[in-house]
């Protein structure tokens, strides 16, 4: 009697332990039916905060030292300070500037144009649209190389200009021409950025919009102006602050085709950074400099969207 006793006992206390791993089974699948977004987002967060903070972090603690042959020295803003009155550096800002202004202001006109000509029923549009985003599906590596082979002296671009101007143009060797010439290898690249975007926004609005402002009599120039630029304004102002955050930190094409020549004329804030870096060794130094582009960065994208008042 007593050993059925025991028996019973134990089949208990064994079905209890059964039960508790079952509920704790349970809880834990409905927790992670319940973070499931998050848990399949949590490799992604991890590689990006690998790749993307602790690099800033590690730039912001470099920039307060100044390396020398026989170590570093703390040095506190200093490197800051002295950017303020650093040529090289002012100069870079400027070039980049320009860059940024012609580059950007090229690829938007001319994107919105081809966007606002291929919304309209064209045969083959699809075709068209597929040719026209070839150049964005390229590395920037890539089309250095393109444009370089391009460039060259005797090359496609002087055997076309050679009838007009009657000698070779010094593409990317000329003081006066060579930003032109990495501007325009940009803008070969990035305009079909500006299409898709573009293009999508004019297919998305609505017909009836359109047909009511047609029946009440509204010009071509009015609809585009009441209409499909307010419809527009959110997208204008995300392509731009894309464009303009990329141009900032364009490095590949300049380091191919001029090296930020010729007499630094191509030298954009990217090119000095690496110099600063990779031939002085002054990681102090270029680790400001990052700072200050990731500031001016951040005052440029929040200053387009203050100034155009959009939400996304």
């Amino acid at each position: 009697m007593a050993i059925d006793t025991a028996d019973e006992s134990a089949t208990r206390d064994l079905e209890e332990i059964i039960e508790t791993q079952h509920d704790w089974r349970e809880r834990i699948l409905l927790w992670v039916d319940d973070h499931l977004q998050w848990l399949l987002t949590l490799p992604a967060v991890v590689i990006l905060f690998a790749l993307t903070f602790y690099p800033l972090v590690r730039a912001a603690e470099m920039s307060l030292h100044r390396f020398l042959p026989v170590g570093r020295s703390y040095v506190g803003l200093e490197n800051y300070v002295d950017l303020a009155s650093n040529e090289a550096f002012l100069h870079s800002l400027w070039v980049t500037a320009k860059f940024i202004g012609i580059a950007v202001s090229a690829e938007f006109l001319l994107g919105f144009a081809i966007a606002v000509v291929l919304n309209r029923n064209l045969k083959q549009r699809g075709l068209l649209q597929t040719l026209i985003l070839i150049p964005m599906i390229l590395s920037p590596t890539v089309i250095g190389l393109i444009w370089r082979l391009l460039y060259a002296p005797n090359g496609l671009l002087d055997f076309l200009a050679q009838p007009i101007i009657g000698h070779n143009v010094g593409w990317i060797s000329e003081p006066n021409v060579a930003l032109y010439s990495v501007i325009l290898a940009d803008v070969w690249q990035w305009t079909p950025l500006v299409v898709l975007v573009m293009l999508a926004g004019l297919q998305s609005i609505p017909n009836h919009v359109r047909e009511a402002a047609i029946m009440d009599g509204a010009s071509r120039r009015q609809r585009f102006i009441d209409i499909t630029l307010p419809y527009l304004k959110s997208l204008i102002v995300l392509v731009l602050i894309i464009r303009v955050v990329d141009a900032l930190r364009v490095f590949a094409k300049v380091f191919i085709l001029t090296r930020g020549g010729p007499a630094s004329t191509t030298n954009v804030i990217s090119m000095e950074m690496y110099r600063v870096a990779f031939r002085f060794n002054n990681w102090g130094e270029a680790s400001a400099m990052a700072i200050s582009l990731l500031v001016i960065v951040l005052v440029t994208a929040i200053t387009f969207v203050k100034t155009a008042n959009v939400e996304f």
